[in-house]
């Protein structure tokens, strides 16, 4: 093969050369969180919820930080308005659910049923939960 390096691609050979793409890379986070749901529960309600979300087959994975374990729905970007919307720095979460936990610990227990809690490590979802903490008591809920 005459001196180039050949790569197998489900469309046959392609020299080595000819794989090298120039690419532009750009981080664009979001500037504004938008939530159009919002529901208050105490920590047991919130773990006896998550259980039977898993019961449905779902996976439920609650995320804490600032003090609040949560669970959020987040909007996919299936029309041309929301992946504007997105272009223009704004996400929309459907709901979240939320309850008081002042400590962290790894999972909630309902009877058989084991609900992880991830201590999030993700700057926007810590953000969420200082927000949400900082303003329970102002959040009216119809």
């Amino acid at each position: 093969m005459s001196g180039y390096r050949y790569f197998i691609t489900l469309g046959g050979f392609l020299p080595e050369t000819l794989r090298i793409i120039d690419m532009k890379f750009t981080y664009m986070p979001a500037k504004e969180l938008i939530i159009l749901e919002m529901v208050e529960y105490t920590l047991e309600q919130l773990a006896q919820t998550s259980a039977l979300i898993q019961e449905t087959g779902r996976p439920m994975i609650l995320n804490w930080a600032e003090g609040i374990a949560f669970y959020h729905s987040p909007m996919p970007f299936n029309t041309k308005e929301l992946l504007k919307e997105r272009k223009d720095g704004k996400i929309y979460w459907a709901s979240v659910m939320y309850a008081v936990m002042p400590e962290y610990v790894s999972t909630l227990k309902v009877g058989p049923r084991d609900i992880p809690v991830v201590a999030t490590p993700n700057p926007l979802l810590q953000r969420a939960a200082k927000w949400i903490k900082d303003n329970m008591g102002s959040i009216v809920h119809f």
